[in-house]
C-alpha cells in the first residue's frame, strides 16, 4: 500500500516529463494495486484506462470507480468518475512505469535477462535459466511454457517480479515477444542483458510489415531497457542491431563452437576451450546454447558454471522433443511455428535419420 503521491514520486523523472503527467484531484489517496482490467478492480486500485482496438478502458472508468478504484490513469479526463485522475499522453506506456513504481522497481533488484527473436526464445531462456541456477543464483524463467501470454501485461509482470523478489529470487530470465514490445508491456523494466536470437517471418497479422516487426524487436536493445545487447551475428538483423544500438554489444555465432556432434536428444561441442554437453537435440539448437552461454559469460558467470548449467538441461517440452513412442521409429515434437523453424526441424531430423533432403 502506498499513496498515489508516493507512487508518482517513484516514476522516473524523464518518463514523467515525456508522459506529460498531470494530476486532477488529491494525491494522498491510498493505492493498493494497479490494474487495467475492470473485472479485477478492488478497493484502492489504480485503474489504467487503456484504449484498445475493440474496447476503450475509458468507457469502464466510472464502473471501476464505483467498484473501489481510488485513482485512474487516463489520456483524457472522464466526467462522473469522482476520483483522482492522472492524465498522460500514452496510458499503455505510462502503465508500465507506474506499475514498476508501485512495486518499487523490482527489476532493479533482480538480474533480469530478456530474450527476444522469432525462433529459439524458449530454448535459450531455459538454457540460460539452468546456467544461472548452477552459478548459485535463485532463478525463475518466464515465457511460453509458463503463462497464457509469452510476456504478460505490465501490471501482472511487475506484480510477478515483486513476488519473485519477495520470495528470494535473484535472477529472472524472461521471453519478450514483439507484441509485448509494441504494446509497451515491458515499459519501466530494466534488463541486465537482452538477447537476440534471430528474425524470421511471424506476426505480420499484428505488425503488418516486416520492417515494423523488426523495429519492435530492435526496440529492446536500447538504453531505455538495457545496458547490454547479446546478438546473433550470423543473422543479418542481429548485425543491423549491433550497428545501431546505443548499448554495449557482445555477439555469438556458430563458429564459436567446434567439434559439434548432435543426435535426436543431445548435443556436444567445444566452446572457449571447454566441452559443452546438453540434453536437447537439433543442430539449430547449438546457436541457442551459444546465446545462453555468451549471455551468461557476459554477466560474469564462469565457463565452468556455464558448462555445468548446460549439462543440467534435459528435455524441453515441444522443443525438438524426442518422444519414446515404443516403436521402431522416432517421434520428434517441435513447436516450429514459422517457416524457418519448420525447415530447421525437418533438416535436423533428416540429418539424424539419414534420409537426405527429399
Amino acid at each position: 500500500m502506498a499513496s498515489l503521491g508516493e507512487v508518482l514520486a517513484r516514476v522516473d523523472a524523464s518518463e514523467v516529463a515525456r508522459g506529460d503527467f498531470r494530476v486532477s484531484g488529491a494525491t494522498n489517496v491510498d493505492i493498493s494495486d494497479v490494474t487495467h482490467d475492470s473485472r479485477t478492480v478492488q478497493r484502492g486500485s489504480l485503474f489504467c484506462c487503456v484504449p484498445g482496438e475493440q474496447r476503450d478502458g475509458h468507457d469502464f472508468a466510472v464502473e471501476a470507480a464505483q467498484a473501489g478504484a481510488t485513482a485512474l490513469l487516463v489520456e483524457r479526463e472522464v466526467p462522473g468518475a469522482h476520483v483522482t485522475q492522472v492524465v498522460v499522453r500514452d496510458v499503455r506506456r505510462s502503465m508500465g512505469y507506474v506499475s514498476a513504481a508501485f512495486h518499487q522497481h523490482p527489476s532493479r533488484a533482480l538480474t533480469v535477462v530478456g530474450v527476444t527473436g522469432t525462433n529459439g526464445k524458449t530454448t535459450t531462456a531455459q538454457m540460460l535459466g539452468a546456467i544461472l541456477s548452477q552459478s548459485g543464483k535463485r532463478t525463475s524463467v518466464f515465457g511460453t511454457l509458463t503463462g497464457t501470454r509469452t510476456t504478460p501485461e505490465a501490471p501482472e509482470l511487475q506484480r510477478t517480479l515483486a513476488h519473485e523478489r519477495a520470495k528470494g529470487t535473484t535472477a529472472v530470465v524472461m521471453e519478450v515477444s514483439s507484441h509485448a514490445l509494441a504494446l509497451q508491456r515491458v515499459a519501466g523494466m530494466h534488463f541486465a542483458a537482452a538477447i537476440f536470437t534471430n528474425l524470421g517471418h511471424d506476426h505480420l497479422d499484428f505488425h503488418r510489415t516486416h520492417d515494423a516487426y523488426f523495429a519492435a524487436k530492435a526496440s529492446l536493445f536500447s538504453s531505455t531497457y538495457t545496458t547490454l545487447a547479446v546478438l546473433n551475428r550470423d543473422d543479418a538483423y542481429g548485425r543491423k542491431i549491433a550497428d545501431s544500438t546505443d548499448v554495449d554489444v557482445v555477439t555469438f555465432g556458430r563458429d564459436d563452437a567446434s567439434a559439434v556432434t548432435v543426435d535426436a536428444s543431445q548435443a556436444q561441442f567445444t566452446w572457449r576451450g571447454a566441452q559443452v554437453r546438453y540434453g536437447v537435440g537439433g543442430d539449430f539448437n547449438v546457436l541457442n546454447a551459444l546465446a545462453a552461454a555468451t549471455a551468461a559469460a557476459s554477466l560474469g558467470i564462469s565457463v565452468t558454471d556455464v558448462v555445468s548449467g548446460l549439462a543440467a538441461v534435459g528435455r524441453i517440452a515441444g522443443r525438438f522433443d524426442n518422444v519414446n513412442a515404443g516403436g521402431d521409429f522416432a517421434v520428434i515434437v517441435d513447436y516450429a511455428h514459422t517457416p524457418e523453424a519448420l525447415r530447421n526441424v525437418l533438416s535436423s531430423a533428416r540429418a539424424l535419420l539419414g534420409t537426405g533432403s527429399g
